[in-house]
């Protein structure tokens, strides 16, 4: 970085933070759609079953609850999901839009030399 101006350093330093940001925002997103599939599971199961009394998990121990209930608490925590995981798909597409951009205005002001990122 000795002969590339300070702007374009300060240009690399950003994009460099935004890489980060988004490698943080897919991570949430996987881990959102690995809860989704849990509890989307969980409510399959749920419906398998013909009693009207269960158990659910509440840290290391187990609570009865009526079938019912559970089955409102976990639609509504799959519609919190669903929620989350298009608020956070959106955030990530409008970073890596960004990315690109940011991308190839450094390649040009490198003098076209693809970047290592």
């Amino acid at each position: 970085m000795q002969n590339i101006p300070e702007n374009i350093q300060q240009e690399l330093m950003q994009f460099q933070q935004l890489q980060s940001q988004y490698q943080i925002i897919v991570s949430q997103l996987q881990s959102l759609k690995i809860e989704m599939s849990e509890t989307e599971a969980a409510l399959s199961e749920l419906s398998k079953t013909e009693n009207p009394v269960v158990y659910k998990s509440i840290g290391s121990i187990l609570i009865k609850s009526e079938k019912a209930d559970l089955l409102e608490d976990l639609n509504k925590k799959k519609e919190s999901i669903d929620i989350r995981i298009k608020t956070i798909e959106k955030q990530e597409d409008r970073v890596k839009k960004k990315l690109e951009e940011m991308q190839k205005n450094l390649q040009k002001a490198l003098g076209g030399q693809p970047s290592s990122g």
